[in-house]
């Protein structure tokens, strides 16, 4: 409901502004600066509310278990662990068998932790966040080009990109768990 009204808020604040806009002919019509200033008013505050609100749900969404560093350690060392897993059987795949066994970490905990960036993002702080995100998408990327390789037939320069993919996803892993330890008071 909150969300709702600061909705209405911003799109009342904008009409209102736009008509107050609108009464700047020659001669400038009587209330088109009331319409105007009331109107960017009530858009900025609308604004303003929505963005509040967003980040509210944020912070009860990390206080709550729905995202914390912990959590983002835990991610990550899932998808460690079957990026090691995969390296550690690569060289007994074949290239379909190669493909058929990264698609399922690229379209499952790679790809439910990359669509939460955003709010990662807002929850670590741009530094932190830079920190984590540049280790795991250097390994995703890494991972869709073995992919690609093994599904054109190149298995060997596919088996090659995960070392690497490995040790990339062992940094995030380690930023991450850095982030998540306890800070003595």
């Amino acid at each position: 409901m909150p969300t709702l009204l600061a909705r209405l808020v911003l799109v009342v604040g904008f009409c209102l502004a736009t008509v107050g806009s609108a009464g700047f002919a020659e001669p400038v019509e009587d209330g088109a600066w009331g319409l105007l200033i009331a109107g960017l008013a009530a858009t900025v505050a609308g604004g303003l509310a929505l963005r509040a609100l967003q980040r509210r749900r944020i912070a009860a969404g990390a206080a709550g278990g729905g995202l914390a560093p912990a959590g983002l350690a835990a991610a990550l060392t899932e998808i460690q662990r079957e990026v090691q897993s995969l390296a550690a059987a690569a060289a007994g795949l074949g290239p379909a068998e190669l493909a058929a066994r990264i698609d399922p970490i690229l379209s499952g905990p790679c790809f439910e932790l990359g669509s939460r960036n955003e709010a990662y993002a807002r929850l670590l702080g741009a530094e932190a966040f830079a920190r984590v995100w540049s280790g795991f998408a250097v390994a995703e990327r890494l991972l869709a080009r073995a992919w690609s390789m093994a599904t054109d037939g190149f298995p060997e320069e596919a088996r090659a990109e995960l070392p690497r993919a490995e040790e990339a996803i062992s940094a995030a892993c380690r930023e991450a768990a850095a982030l998540a330890a306890p800070t003595g008071s």
